[in-house]
Parts: C-alpha cells; sequence; structure tokens
C-alpha cells in the first residue's frame, strides 16, 4: 500500500458555480427555499393573528440567536485492484440558528466541498457549493430541507461521516407522550445524497418508543418508502428494537436487538418478502469495552434487504465494501448478507482507540465473503479543534457465485475538525 501523505495546499474559497448542479436541481433548491419561505410566512402571519406584528416576531427570532462554523480538512487514501486515490479536501459549514420565539425556530446552514485535485479524490466526495439546509420548527414540527435521523441510523440517517451529509426534503414532527415515551412522523419528499444527487421519493415514517424500564427502551418503527425510480428498491418496513443496559458493579452490560420485515409496494419493481435481523451484547470495563454482534440481511436469491436511507459506513465495515448493495445500488443483495463481529475499545493514554474485526457470509448459502479490519482513534486537541483517523481492510474471498464483495479495499483517512 502507498500511501501520498504529502499535504499540498487545499484552496478553501467557495466554488461559485456547483459542478454537480444541474437545472433540475436549481430549481428543485428554489423551489425548497419558495416552500420554507411560504411556511415561515404562515408562521409569521400566526404570530400576527395572535397579536404581534412581524417586526415583534423578527426581534423575537433574533434574540438568542447564533452562527457557528465547521471547517473539517480531510486526507482519505482508497486503494482497490482497480484505483488508487489520494484525495485532500476541505468543507466548510457556515450556519446561523435564531432563537425561538413562541415556539418557533429558523435555521439555514451553507456547505461548501473543495478538492485540493478533482481528478484525485474519493468516488463518493463531489465537489459541490450548496444550501445544506434551511428549516423552520414550531413546537415540534419542522418543516424543510433537514437532518433526520432515527434510533442507530441503520434505516434513516445523516451519513455524518462522509464530507457531504445526507439530507432530506421533509416535513417531521416528533411528539413527547411523557418522560418515557415519543412518537415521531415524517413525511419525506427528497434525498439529497452524499455524492450531490438527489432523488424524489414519497417517504412515510413513524416511529414509537418507550422506556419500559429504567434500563431499556422498546421502539416500534414503520418506513414505507416509494422512490420515483427503480434505482434504489421501493419498499415497506416494519421492525421493532430493544436496547438496554445491565448495571453490574464495576462492569456495565448493554445489548440490543432487532428485527424487521420488508417486502415489495407499489413502487417497486420486483416481488419480494425478505427479513432483518441483528444483535449485539457489549460489557465495559476499567476504560475498556468489548462488543459482540451479529447482523443479518435476508436475500431471497433476486432481491435482498436494502436501507437506503440509512447511514450505511455505520455498519458492515468502515471500507463500505457492501454500502452501496445495502442502499439498493449495483443489483443489491440478492443473497443477503451475514456480518459477525467483535470490537474492542480501549484508550491508548488521552486517545480513544476501537479495533474492530468483521467477518461477511452470504445469508442465503452461508458463503463466506471475505474479512475486514477496523481501527479508528480520535483526539480532541483543545475545546475546537478534534483529530480523528480511520483505518479499514477489507480482505475479499474471491466468491464467484455473488456480484458484491469481491474486490479487496483499503482506506485510510485522516482529518482534523475545527468547529465554533
Amino acid at each position: 500500500m502507498r500511501l501520498g501523505l504529502s499535504c499540498p495546499e487545499i484552496s478553501t474559497t467557495a466554488k461559485i458555480e456547483n459542478k454537480q448542479m444541474n437545472n433540475t436541481s436549481l430549481a428543485k433548491l428554489a423551489q425548497s427555499s419558495i416552500k420554507a419561505l411560504a411556511i415561515g410566512s404562515l408562521f409569521a402571519s400566526a404570530g400576527a393573528a395572535h397579536g404581534q406584528s412581524f417586526s415583534n416576531v423578527l426581534d423575537g427570532l433574533k434574540e438568542g440567536s447564533k452562527a457557528s462554523l465547521n471547517v473539517r480538512a480531510r486526507y482519505e487514501y482508497n486503494e482497490t485492484p482497480a484505483s488508487e486515490i489520494n484525495g485532500y479536501s476541505v468543507r466548510t459549514r457556515l450556519a446561523l440558528e435564531t432563537g425561538e420565539y413562541e415556539g418557533l425556530k429558523l435555521f439555514v446552514e451553507m456547505e461548501d466541498l473543495s478538492f485540493n485535485n478533482d481528478d484525485d479524490r474519493p468516488g463518493l466526495d463531489v465537489p459541490t457549493t450548496e444550501l445544506n439546509q434551511v428549516w423552520f420548527s414550531y413546537e415540534g414540527a419542522k418543516v424543510g430541507r433537514q437532518i433526520f435521523v432515527l434510533d442507530d441510523q441503520r434505516f434513516i440517517g445523516h451519513v455524518g461521516w462522509r464530507q457531504n451529509i445526507q439530507t432530506f426534503d421533509a416535513a417531521t414532527y416528533s411528539y413527547a407522550i411523557d418522560d418515557k415515551s415519543k412518537l415521531s412522523f415524517a413525511y419525506l419528499d427528497a434525498v439529497h445524497r452524499v455524492n450531490a444527487t438527489s432523488q424524489d421519493l414519497a417517504g412515510i415514517v413513524f416511529n414509537g418508543s418507550s422506556k419500559l424500564t429504567e434500563n431499556f427502551t422498546l421502539t416500534g418503527y414503520a418506513y414505507l418508502l416509494d422512490f420515483d425510480r427503480p434505482v434504489l428498491s421501493s419498499s415497506d418496513t416494519y421492525g421493532i428494537r430493544g436496547a438496554g443496559k445491565i448495571p453490574s458493579g464495576d462492569i456495565s452490560y448493554s445489548y440490543s436487538f432487532s428485527y424487521a420485515k420488508q417486502m415489495d409496494n407499489g413502487g417497486s419493481v420486483r416481488d419480494f418478502d425478505v427479513d432483518y435481523l441483528a444483535g449485539e451484547f457489549g460489557a465495559a470495563f476499567s476504560g475498556m469495552s468489548l462488543t459482540a454482534g451479529v447482523e443479518i440481511l435476508d436475500g431471497d436469491g433476486v432481491t435482498g434487504f436494502t436501507t437506503p436511507l440509512a447511514t450505511v459506513h455505520k455498519f458492515n465495515g468502515f471500507a463500505d465494501a457492501f454500502a452501496g448493495n445495502s442502499l439498493g445500488l449495483g443489483g443489491g443483495l440478492p443473497e443477503g448478507l451475514e456480518d459477525y463481529y467483535l470490537a474492542f475499545g480501549f484508550k491508548a493514554g488521552d486517545v480513544p482507540v476501537k479495533l474492530v474485526y468483521h467477518s461477511f457470509d452470504t445469508a442465503g448459502s452461508s458463503e463466506f465473503l471475505g474479512s475486514e479490519i477496523d481501527l479508528v482513534a480520535s483526539y480532541k486537541l483543545n475545546e475546537y479543534v478534534t483529530l480523528i483517523g480511520k483505518f479499514a481492510d477489507y480482505s475479499s474471498n474471491g466468491s464467484a457465485s455473488v456480484s458484491y464483495g469481491t474486490a479487496d479495499k483499503q482506506v485510510l483517512t485522516l482529518e482534523a475538525n475545527l468547529a465554533f
């Protein structure tokens, strides 16, 4: 493995033109902004109806408002038998969040992603300048382009590790029944991907959780996703998830389990009925942790279980050897995927370190696909700067019976995060 670790100067000048933005995406952005502004006007009108003038509303929002800056400089080495990439990038986010006025709040965030060399970069990262988020919230409801995550992000996530985060054009609502139970609803109109592409969908999301005991929470969910193109699997997914802790002296135990059933719906191009199973058990002691788990995405030989809106990087190894297929791309996972993993966490001085081993099989025939070793470490330099290093080495078994996980892959990222 050859690493090009010399760090040439990276320009942080925002690009005036998004290289990936065509007329359609510009129109969608304008449409989303107009919708958000219209909703804001409605809120302002509502304030006026309660005896508050528009200027009173603006003054109330201004009080307590704050700006934030987030900059991430990253070096990423990515090697497969077909390619080798040494990419240097800088992602800059500038955001403004208003104060809350009678339950109303506004948030706007701009994002720029620039590269030292546009021809030498990871395939998923794309140079872009965009309106990353713009939303209004009012008493638990949020409307506009926004980050939206649920539970462990296995089904709905933001893919925060990539330079360009995943966002949604959506209307979301969270309601706390009491201090132990919460309901979340959402309508998803579009998803904006980490590779600067967008896709329309009609997504209905329901998620309800209840803390049944002091150390155990049970969650039920239904995700009904109908994409406008058959690139991704439209599907209806219903499931449950449980997570808890077992305090025991100097050792703290934790566990989680999930089961879901996924079926085709009116937007699906195939008929299918597949399952998802996951379980994890861990123990923390003396500043260390040990975790063992399994995740099974079922496949019927033609279609496999997919999670098209997930933070897939968080699952099945940092090398993302199966990420695209679990999203539903590249033919999906027709024979499914079984991931057996063991993780060990510890501290090297003041540096938290985590080492993970994965073993991958097909779910249908239990054929060995490959294995992966992951390593991640982080160090908080001060209250503003955090350094993170991540390494993944996936070794394929060279299976001839499936089309996924067939290529070796190594990934190394070194990054500095600056937040004000």
